[in-house]
């Protein structure tokens, strides 16, 4: 009793110690787990509530990132095969056609009929048999629960072996002297677009965004566009979700290898390569870092999770794909001696509710990653304040220097990444806030940010300058 007392009263003092040295801006020391630490060693600059779990956001994203560059390298392709055991006769394929998915987060359109084009170059004209998905890449995608009012929008779209183009197709709309249209690129067979367009003449000048006079209703197969399109969103587009993963993949086969001149397919299956299939066309992905700058700039969660999913397929421990990429983290972090107590993960990527980290734990991630030999691939990944990603319109008197990864659910707002001084040192920051009041707060988030990098860089602007850019 005589010892721990004063241990824990020396404890909470150095605690209310540190959150009094921040000016918090507003919010309460309760809401908020701060950390930062200078990248070329020293003592830690703040620290307030950094071993408590919170959800971390999108910020999540920086430790997939970081496994992911370790585990699998920043070279690291995803191979996409079609394949048959079947004979080729006079440019007919005798048999069904096996479409060996990846998982290749970046997998799109262009990518498709490449592929499709390199089977037509090897003298297939017809498919006389299915088109079987091969979907042994994973043995499952994980979840991402209680997001059921987001559906259909496409930060939810989940992660498939077949992921073409994140499962969206494009609206395209005219207005010219053929009158007022739209139509569905790529054209699916199995979607039905139904249209009550008018002309809206000189309505407006500009169109930053057609739904805001078309009103787009989807339901499952059923696509439904109206309203009246102003002739200045002549050429503009928008997105949908339709489909399951399979019958988009499949239908985009059909649509793309029919523009090539080609028939068939005989339907679609689900399938297995057989041992005896020979490779008749494949793609090679971009390597991983250009999956990682279109995941941490944009904040991409079908992307991220597909990429965590590929550390579980590559490592293949237990063959349950999310149980098997959750090893694989927390295997990293042991080797690298990073206490991973607080770490509750459910896919990757930070569109959860269940996930949770500490702020120490991101930073060490965060240092580990700026002092290893791929420091600066997962530097260049990350949103540049003032310029490019979820950060272009905020930090507009810091400027580029600063690079972070944001984080943003109904009641998360974060930030975690560097600052880079003139003279080359750099500070590795996470502040994230846990609050129902987060929406409102990101300005004092970004405030806090401001004090830490003003606080080790005297020639950085002064805090009061660098809020949040509206």
């Amino acid at each position: 009793m005589k010892v721990f007392f004063p241990v824990v009263a020396l404890a909470l003092s150095c605690h209310i110690a540190t959150a009094a040295a921040l000016d918090l801006h507003g919010l309460k020391p309760d809401e908020v787990a701060v950390w930062a630490a200078p990248v070329e060693g020293g003592p830690e600059l703040a620290s307030l509530r950094a071993d408590v779990p919170v959800n971390p956001a999108s910020t999540m994203k920086l430790l997939t990132s970081w496994t992911a560059l370790n585990r699998l390298g920043p070279g690291y392709r995803w191979t996409t095969r079609l394949v048959s055991a079947a004979p080729v006769q006079d440019g007919v394929l005798k048999g069904d056609l096996v479409w060996v998915g990846a998982g290749d987060p970046r997998f799109g359109m262009a990518n498709l009929r490449s592929l499709l084009h390199d089977l037509r170059l090897r003298g297939i004209r017809q498919i006389d048999g299915r088109l079987l998905l091969d979907k042994s890449a994973f043995s499952s995608i994980g979840t991402a629960e209680n997001f059921g009012g987001d559906e259909g929008k496409s930060f939810t779209v989940e992660p498939d072996a077949h992921l073409v183009a994140l499962k969206v197709a494009w609206l395209r709309f005219f207005n010219d002297s053929n009158g007022t249209r739209v139509v569905l690129d790529p054209p699916l067979a199995g979607v039905s677009l139904q249209t009550r367009l008018s002309n809206g003449g000189d309505t407006a000048a500009t169109c930053p965004d057609v739904r805001q006079w078309v009103h787009i209703r989807e339901q499952g197969s059923q696509l439904e566009v109206s309203g009246k399109l102003p002739a200045a969103c002549d050429g503009s587009q928008a997105y949908v979700n339709v489909l399951d993963h399979n019958d988009f993949a499949a239908q985009s086969f059909t649509a793309l290898w029919q523009e090539l001149g080609g028939s068939g397919p005989q339907g679609m299956a689900l399938g297995r390569a057989p041992a005896n299939a020979r490779t008749l066309a494949q793609f090679q992905s971009e390597p991983l870092t250009t999956a990682l700058n279109d995941i941490n700039k944009y904040s991409n969660n079908t992307m991220a999770r597909t990429v965590f999913l590929t550390l579980g397929r590559e490592a293949a421990t237990s063959g349950d794909t999310p149980a098997d990429a959750q090893a694989v983290v927390r295997s990293l972090l042991a080797e690298q001696h990073i206490a991973a107590d607080a770490l509750v993960l459910e896919n990757g990527c930070g569109l959860s509710r269940r996930e949770r980290v500490s702020a120490r734990l991101l930073g060490q991630v965060l240092l580990n990653a700026a002092r290893g030999p791929y420091g600066n691939e997962l530097m260049a990944s990350l949103p540049l304040a003032s310029e490019d990603g979820t950060l272009k319109r905020r930090f507009a008197s810091i400027g580029p220097r600063l690079r972070m990864k944001t984080g943003t659910l109904k009641d998360v707002k974060a930030l975690a990444g560097y600052w880079q001084a003139a003279d080359g040192r750099r500070l590795a920051m996470v502040a994230i806030v846990n609050s129902p009041r987060a929406p409102a707060m990101a300005g004092a988030l970004d405030a806090v940010v401001a004090d830490l990098i003003h606080r080790f860089d005297r020639s950085a602007p002064a805090p009061a300058d660098a809020i949040m850019q509206p």
